[in-house]
């Protein structure tokens, strides 16, 4: 393992995280990590590390995605080096909800929510959570998140979850400049 990818380094150092996909990542999904950090970074989302192997991108003070390298905090506490893991913070998803159908991204959305059995969170969690998303009810959400905030994590994102997740980002970027100025 890489000195830049243990936690006692990024502790010191906050690397940049394309500094430390290289060496967390090694497989096909490099360049699509550093590609779409490249994209953060062009519409003025710049990641700023927050925990080990792990980037925070705020936008109107408010988280607007998180990137974790290795494991995926979502879906396993298990480290794997090959996977990557993208979460969008959909928080005014109801206010774009039609361009969504419109640009059939519905099925991205509904097949990354977080549910109590993959949550990861310490709190106590039911299972009893449940929400109309973009028009369909969800049931046995994660009731610590969709209170707060609204996780749409996606592991090891292909091309066409990526291409999805930037136009969700977009969509979230608008909707929070459009708040802000209400």
């Amino acid at each position: 393992m890489s000195e830049i990818t243990t936690l006692a380094y990024q502790k010191a150092n906050k690397p940049k995280i394309e500094d430390v996909i290289p060496e967390k990542l090694k497989n096909c999904s490099t360049m699509a990590a550093l590609d779409f950090v490249v994209y953060l970074r062009e519409n003025k989302l710049n990641p700023a590390w927050t925990l080990h192997n792990a980037w925070k991108v705020i936008n109107k003070g408010k988280p607007i995605c998180y990137i974790r390298l290795g494991c995926c905090f979502w879906r396993s506490k298990h480290s794997d080096d090959g996977r990557w893991e993208v979460t969008p913070y959909l928080n005014h998803i109801d206010e774009y909800e039609n361009t969504i159908h419109d640009e059939g991204l519905q099925d991205l959305v509904w097949d990354n929510l977080c549910y109590c059995k993959s949550c990861g969170h310490r709190h106590t969690c039911d299972g009893s959570a449940s929400k109309i998303i973009l028009g369909r009810k969800i049931e046995n959400l994660c009731c610590g998140n969709i209170t707060t905030r609204f996780p749409v994590p996606v592991a090891t994102p292909n091309d066409v979850e990526i291409d999805g997740i930037k136009k969700l980002i977009a969509l979230e970027k608008k909707a929070r400049a459009e708040n802000s100025r209400k």
